[in-house]
Order: structure tokens, then C-alpha cells, then sequence
């Protein structure tokens, strides 16, 4: 097995600090050095600063290292130019390795781009526009071109010019599938699983059978049986810590990959009839996917060693339906199985994620501890305890203007069983305003936050779920959208706009599979608060016919939508009869919780004759991308460039057509402003 598994990844930057990820199958010490980048192509690269890894075992062949590189002499990185790294692996034989002795820098699969001698970055200090790619949603097996590869080509066309190069990425959720694995590819991570933990990593998750034994597409009964999950595309479903990493190890490094992904033959031998010739159109879909997939790791490689990357979780990286309602957490942390299924997918995003957001987070007796229970065979609920605990998932990037990256997973509250969660507790609350008054944040500037799923989303859909929750239940159509509690949506606004006292913010986001613009405004009282939500999803998910639908859905939204609330029932003019039925119907659709705001459209407000004044006033306007035939919604496979600059923010999402970029362009004013009042 090759020394260096994955990796580098350069992570959370700034100018007292550069951190680089590793991942290496035997013990090694891990250094990184930071180079200023001379004008003069014959001069070398000058250093500046150095710093030596931090590391975990997560199994008998995988170790994970984070560096800190600080400054030298005690001063602060260069800002607003090009610095370079190199990374020196050394192994217990004290031999030393650089990313060149590595095979990592030269050949069209190298992580250096054209006329960079190492990966570089910058950290904006006076650089005009805060400039970043966003995106979620990479579903390996899934269809279209990989728009990583859009990200790739942006970083080479820009690699030289700072005022135009994305200073860093943000992955908004969904960064692998837990759940939803290829058929060709789940039996390679049970293998590499077993490779970097140990042979017992297949037998490691109490009542499930040796992995090895279970069949492809086999594993959906189990999921539910035994670990209480809801996921409905569980047939392939991660179980080990082994099989979570592996599938970190396959999306984000090409040497990973097996020579060749077997044939259906190979996999699904022994079933027959109709059941048969299913499977085996699901198994050549996902085999082209893969493939696909496969050509395109050099470049997702290439970009994670060039931007600095801040991540958050959503469901996928765990299981579909992850927290989605009060029943599914009790009923999971009941089982055995899913509960230890959850804490392997935690430990995961821990070690190739969480830990690089915000090393602060996890001081040595942390990483101590889970190292000595990830080397027992049988850590048994210790570890859960300490994982299923984390509740500092939550994190402030150094950017300016700030950006805070929020977790709306692990800190839920649920007013019901099943009804929808609040997706940010009101102790969470508590959390983010610390990151926000920590951050030197002032009110006069935009505040950039991270949500996985839209907050202003597209409303339509909203309607549809809260239509459907009633028919069907929350988990098929994963009922979590800011807008399914009302009573969770407003307080998380009221926080905006009367603690924090924002007068603009600046939202991004992923999950819901297709790229979006929206200009909203929420008013509280008479205060008013402007955002840009901007939508970036999926780097690879959809086909043609998904790409298709998606885009007529955009033709016929409605361009502007708007809605006003009371945190009580208003009171109705000769309220009975139909138009009490009408209210009933329209007002409160959260149904489990009695004292929930009410809501109603100004039309539907003017025919039930309501006088009195709304507290809460809501609108957003769908943005169009300026190219011509563009929908408001982006169903191809998409990343999102973002600039955002005194008094405006554009985005751009980015689709990879034939290895060319295609972009679609929206550009939204967030300037306080005198505003049309909103419809009464």
C-alpha cells in the first residue's frame, strides 16, 4: 500500500496559520513549509514559515495528520500574494519525502497548476472582493459531468491573478453518500475498509453480519431491521469505520480506485427473474457514473490542494433522514447498530473534515481519547458518547466579511415526534451569537452564513412538502426545510435581525440538487433585513431528464412571492364557515405545535379581511442568470463563484460541459435601501 493515501489538502488558512491535511498508511512524521512566490521566475520560492503534523490513528494503516505552519520569527504570512507549499513525509526509516519524490506534482494529474512550481493560495487582507466557490451534493455513481471540473478549470484560469482567483472553497454538505453507494464499488470499500482498520473492521458494528457476506443491493432490510434507518436508497449503505473512510479515500484520491471496477457478472451472481434484470440495468447506470467519477478525481485532488476548504455535514454524510425528527432519534440511538453506524460516520467526518474546519475545536485530550478508543475492537458506548456529544460543529471562517458555517444536523429541537425539527436549538443559538460577537463582526457589514439547506429556498417545493407530510410522512420526502417549523424559522430570524441587528446577510447553501438565486427581505416590526441566497447543488447528481425538469419547473415559478405573519392567530371578520375553514387551512400548517406563528399570503390576508398588523413580513424575488434561456433554476451539475463586493454580490454556477465551462450569472444588490413596503 502506497505511504500517502490522500491528500495534501490545504484547509482552515489565515495569516498566524496554514493548515495542510494528510492521510498515510504507516506512521510518518508530516511537515509542512510555506514559500513566498518571487516575481522572477528564475528566483526560488523564499520560505516564511513551517510547522510539523498533529496526528491520529484511526486503524492499523490509515493515519491522519493536520499541520499548523506558523510564520517565522513570530510575524505573519505575506497577505494579498501568492505563497506555495510543500509537504515532507518522513517515515520511521527517517527517509524524506517532498510532494515531487511523492509523484504528486508533475504530469497532467499533478496537483501544481501550469507554471506553479507547488499548490498554491493567497489570504486576502486588501484585495478588493471576497471571491469563493461553493457547492454540495457529490454523489460518486450519480450523473453529468463532475463540476469539480469547472472548479479545476476556474483555479487554472485565475491561478496568477488574486483579484480574480476564489480564495477559498466551501462544501455546504452531502460531500460523500453514506447511504446511496454503487453497487461496483461497495465490495472495494469493504475491502479497503479492512486494509486501513483491520481485518475486524467487517464484523465491528454490533448485530450486523461479517460485510463481506452480505450481498450487493443487500443491505436495505438491514438498515431498517436492525439499525432502525429510513434511508430508501440503503442497498449499498456504509456500515464500518473502515468502509467511511474508504469512501473519503476513493472520492478524493485516483490511486485508491481498483484497476478495474468488477463486471455485473462478477457481482450479482446467484440472483435471477425479474429481480435480476433490474439490478442489472441499476449496475451498468452506476458503473458509467463511477467511471465518470473515477476521471475526475485528479482534478478534485488538484483543487483541494489549491483552495482552502471549510466543510459542513448534512444528512448523506451520515444517512439520509439524519436527525429528521425526534422519533427517528430515539428510535436509532435505541439500536445498537444504527446508533454505532452513526458514531463510525462521525469519527469519519471528524478526521477528514470537522478537525480541519477549526483545529481549536479539539485539543490534544480530545484527539488522545478518541485515538484509544478507535484502537479497541470494542470501544463500546464510550465512543458514541464522545462523538454523538460534539456540539461545537458550528464555526466562524477567517474571512472578511465574517462567515459563520452553521450546524443544522447534531443541535435540532423538535416540538414533536414527528413533526418538523427546528433546525437550530435554541441553545445553538446561543453558540453562533458567541461566534458572531467573537468575530469582530459590525452590524454595517454583510454577515456571510453557511446553511446546508436553503433559508429562503424555492417556495414551491416548501408548499409541496407541507402538502405532502400529511399523505405520506416526513421521511419520504425529508420534511426539513427552514420553512417546515414556522416557530424554528422565526426565532432563527428574530435572532437575525433584532440581536444581531444585521442589515444584510449574505446566505449559502446546497441540498436541494439545483442551483438558485434568490433576493429576499424579512421585516420584523418594521425592521428589515436583506439577503442573498445563493444555491449551489449538485457537483454531480443529475442526468438529462432530471437537468430538463428542473429547468421547466424554473420557467414557471412565479419571479416574486410574498407572505406575512402573526405569532398569533389574527382575528377574522364573521370567521366561520367557509372562511374559518379557509384559515384553519392556510394559517398554521404546523399542526404539532399549537402556539406556531400564522402565516398567509397578502391576498388570501385581504380576503379574510384581517386588520390587524403583521409582526413578520417576508419576500423573495427569483434572480435569472443574465445569459439568454437561462431558468431561474440550474439543473445541471454546478459549483457557485461568488463575489462579494461593497454593495453587491454576484454568482456565478459554473457547469463542466465536454471539459468546458458554461456559466449562468446572477447578480444580487444588497445595499440598505429605501424599499417598496411590502404588500398589506
Amino acid at each position: 500500500m502506497q505511504t500517502v493515501l490522500a491528500g495534501p489538502i490545504l484547509r482552515r488558512t489565515d495569516a498566524g496559520r496554514v493548515c495542510v491535511w494528510l492521510a498515510t498508511s504507516r506512521p510518518c512524521e508530516v511537515r509542512a513549509e510555506v514559500f513566498a512566490l518571487n516575481d522572477a521566475k528564475e528566483s526560488a520560492p523564499s520560505p516564511v514559515g513551517s510547522g510539523t503534523a498533529d496526528t491520529v490513528q484511526l486503524g492499523r494503516a490509515l493515519f491522519v495528520h493536520l499541520v499548523q505552519a506558523r510564520p517565522d520569527e513570530g510575524g505573519l504570512f505575506p497577505t494579498d500574494e501568492l505563497l506555495a507549499y510543500d509537504v515532507v513525509v518522513a517515515g520511521e526509516a527517517g527517509a524524506q519525502q517532498r510532494l515531487a519524490d511523492l509523484g504528486l506534482l508533475d504530469g497532467p494529474d499533478g496537483i501544481a497548476y501550469e507554471g506553479m512550481p507547488l499548490p498554491t493560495f493567497f489570504l486576502r487582507k486588501d484585495t478588493p472582493h471576497l471571491n469563493l466557490m461553493h457547492g454540495s451534493c457529490h454523489l460518486l455513481h450519480g450523473l453529468g459531468e463532475d463540476a469539480f471540473l469547472a472548479a479545476d478549470e476556474m483555479l487554472a484560469s485565475s491561478a496568477r491573478e488574486i483579484e480574480r482567483r476564489p480564495g477559498l472553497m466551501i462544501l455546504t454538505g452531502d460531500q460523500i453518500y453514506g447511504d446511496e453507494v454503487g453497487g461496483p464499488l461497495i465490495r472495494h470499500l469493504t475491502r479497503l475498509g479492512q486494509e486501513v482498520i483491520g481485518p475486524h473492521d467487517q464484523t465491528s458494528v454490533p448485530g450486523m453480519p461479517p460485510l463481506s457476506e452480505v450481498d450487493v443491493y443487500g443491505r436495505q432490510e438491514l438498515m431498517a431491521d436492525r439499525a432502525n434507518f429510513t434511508s430508501g436508497n440503503a442497498e449499498n449503505h456504509l456500515v464500518s469505520l473502515g468502509e467511511f473512510a474508504a469512501m473519503y479515500l476513493v472520492s478524493w484520491e485516483p490511486s485508491n480506485w481498483p484497476d478495474r471496477l468488477p463486471e455485473v457478472e462478477d457481482s450479482l451472481d446467484g440472483i435471477g427473474g425479474a429481480e435480476r434484470k433490474k439490478l442489472d440495468h441499476l449496475y451498468g447506470t452506476e458503473y458509467d457514473g463511477l467511471e465518470r467519477a473515477r476521471r475526475a478525481v485528479p482534478a478534485i485532488r488538484r483543487v483541494l490542494a489549491n483552495a482552502p476548504i471549510y466543510t459542513v455535514f448534512d444528512d448523506h454524510d451520515v444517512t439520509d433522514d439524519w436527525n429528521l425528527t425526534r422519533e427517528w432519534c430515539e428510535q436509532v440511538r435505541s439500536s445498537p447498530a444504527g446508533r454505532r453506524i452513526i458514531t463510525n460516520a462521525l469519527a469519519t467526518f471528524w478526521a477528514f473534515q470537522g478537525w480541519g474546519n477549526n483545529p481549536d475545536a479539539f485539543n490534544d485530550d480530545f484527539r488522545s481519547r478518541l485515538a484509544t478508543l478507535l484502537g479497541r475492537k470494542d470501544p463500546g458506548d464510550e465512543l458514541d458518547d464522545l462523538l454523538w456529544n460534539i456540539d461545537c460543529w458550528s464555526y466562524t471562517l477567517p474571512t472578511r466579511p465574517v462567515t459563520v458555517a452553521l450546524d443544522t444536523r447534531t443541535q435540532r429541537s423538535f416540538d414533536a415526534d414527528e413533526g418538523a425539527a427546528r433546525l437550530i436549538s435554541e441553545s445553538e443559538l446561543d453558540r453562533v451569537r458567541a461566534l458572531v460577537r467573537d468575530s469582530g463582526h459590525r452590524h454595517s457589514d454583510p454577515l456571510v452564513l453557511v446553511s446546508p439547506v436553503p433559508v429562503f429556498g424555492l417556495e414551491l417545493q416548501e408548499r409541496r412538502q407541507k402538502f405532502l407530510v400529511g399523505k405520506v410522512g416526513p421521511y419520504e420526502i425529508d420534511f426539513e426545510a427552514w420553512h417546515s417549523n414556522l416557530q424554528g424559522f422565526v426565532d432563527f430570524m428574530t435572532f437575525l435581525v433584532d440581536e444581531l441587528e444585521l442589515e444584510f446577510c449574505v446566505l449559502l447553501s446546497g441540498d436541494v440538487h439545483y442551483g438558485m438565486n434568490v433576493e429576499a427581505l424579512f421585516q420584523h416590526n418594521g425592521r428589515k433585513l436583506h439577503f442573498a441566497q445563493l444555491v449551489s447543488s449538485s457537483f454531480k447528481h443529475s442526468g438529462k431528464l432530471s437537468k430538463a425538469g428542473i429547468e421547466l419547473l424554473g420557467r414557471l415559478v412565479s419571479k416574486t412571492h410574498e407572505r406575512m405573519g402573526w405569532d398569533k392567530p389574527p382575528t377574522v371578520a364573521s370567521a366561520t364557515g367557509f372562511r374559518q375553514k379557509v384559515l384553519e387551512r392556510q394559517a398554521n400548517t404546523d399542526e404539532w405545535n399549537g402556539d406556531a406563528p400564522v402565516f398567509l399570503g397578502p391576498k388570501r390576508a385581504k380576503t379574510l379581511r384581517i386588520e390587524q398588523t403583521p409582526e413578520y413580513r417576508e419576500r423573495r424575488t427569483y434572480v435569472r442568470p443574465v445569459e439568454p434561456r437561462s431558468s431561474y433554476l440550474i439543473g445541471e451539475n454546478n459549483i457557485g463563484v461568488v463575489s462579494i463586493r461593497e454593495h453587491e454580490v454576484v454568482h456565478c454556477l459554473l457547469s463542466s460541459r465536454e471539459r468546458e465551462s458554461r456559466p449562468r450569472t446572477a447578480t444580487i444588490k444588497i445595499e440598505p435601501r429605501t424599499e417598496t413596503p411590502l404588500t398589506s
